[in-house]
């Protein structure tokens, strides 16, 4: 699949200083480069509001549990936001 970034995903991926939150998002960045569908993507939910967004939980420890949202639509994903879950940003 195809991967885009986002400029907004960029600017949250440089606020998070944690080394071991930052290796999850590129080991789960590469996975998502290398699948042929969305179907093979691990972790992989599906946001109930809206029709292409999902949602991938980055957890490391108890104090660190980041969400990396993405929109998928014909075999591109393009990397929303990445943010920790109490800040959760998909909330209503």
């Amino acid at each position: 699949m195809e991967l885009i970034f986002r400029p907004a995903f960029e600017r949250d991926l440089k606020k998070v200083k944690n080394k071991k939150v930052l290796l999850q998002v590129a080991c789960t960045l590469k996975q998502i480069e290398k699948v042929n569908g969305k179907d093979e993507i691990g972790g992989l939910k599906k946001l109930t509001q809206y029709t292409h967004y999902y949602r991938i939980k980055i957890k490391v420890s108890d104090k660190y549990d980041y969400r990396l949202v993405v929109m998928i639509r014909n075999n591109k994903v393009w990397a929303e936001n990445i943010a920790l879950a109490k800040k959760i940003f998909y909330k209503k």
